[in-house]
Formats: structure tokens, C-alpha cells, sequence
């Protein structure tokens, strides 16, 4: 617990260093300017928001609920709800991740943004052939 709120703390204060970079010392350069303050930002915007989020759960949170949300994330029907969900999620993710990278490679999009598409597709087939072998191996 203490080391994700040094995690965000740290984030924060790397965000508004990166943001004053951008305010005084890049100040010529609008390409590093902007990813200044872009990453400036959600590093800010991420590291507050999980300050905010670990200070409201720790302000509820009790015993009794800690004990019920154990059992409920140890459930059985729970773990395959969740596996199903996942498993339909990539099975609907998939042609419609196959059809924009096909779309964006017939419509002229530049030639990164399909080769991401591409890579994307790459990496979602080889994580659901590694995950299936791997669970065919356990079960």
C-alpha cells in the first residue's frame, strides 16, 4: 500500500517537472513542448487521481468488507465469469481489430498507424495461443 502511494506521489512530481519543462526550458520546440505537457499530464492526472482513489477506499473500507471482498475475488463462479467475459471480449475484439487494420491499409492511412494495427493483431493471436496452451497445460 505505502509503495503505490509513493509511486503516485512520485508521478505527480515528475508530471509538474515535466510541465515546467515545457513552460521554460522548451519553449522553441513544439513537438517536445507538446509531448512535454502530455505526458506532464497524465502522469498528473493518473498519480492524483490513484492518490484520491487509495484515500476513499481507505476511508471505507473495514474489515467486514475486506472479509466479503476476499471470499467474492476468491469465488469460483466469480473466476469463470470473469474468464468468460475476457474470453467473449477477445473473441469480438478480434475481427473488428482485423477489419480496421484491413480498412486502414486500403483507405491510405499513413503507413504507422496500419503497421500498428498489424502488430496489434500479431500480439492478440500470440497471447491467445500462448494463453491456450498454457491452460491446456494446467487444467
Amino acid at each position: 500500500m505505502q509503495k503505490n502511494i509513493l509511486f503516485s506521489i512520485f508521478g505527480l512530481v515528475i508530471g509538474i517537472v515535466l510541465i515546467l519543462l515545457a513552460v521554460f526550458v522548451f519553449t522553441g520546440s513544439t513537438t517536445l513542448n507538446g509531448a512535454c505537457y502530455g505526458i506532464g499530464a497524465a502522469l498528473i492526472a493518473l498519480s492524483g487521481g490513484n492518490l484520491i482513489g487509495k484515500s476513499v477506499i481507505k476511508s471505507v473500507e473495514t474489515p467486514e468488507t475486506l472479509k466479503i471482498q476476499a471470499i467474492e475475488v476468491n469465488d469460483e463462479r466469480n473466476i469463470r465469469i470473469r474468464e468468460r467475459a475476457g474470453w467473449n471480449t477477445v473473441r469480438i475484439f478480434t475481427p473488428v481489430l482485423c477489419f480496421l487494420t484491413l480498412a486502414s491499409a486500403l483507405i491510405g492511412v499513413e503507413l504507422y498507424v496500419t503497421l500498428t494495427a498489424c502488430g496489434l493483431v500479431i500480439l492478440l493471436a500470440g497471447l491467445s495461443i500462448g494463453s491456450q496452451i498454457y491452460y491446456d497445460k494446467r487444467l
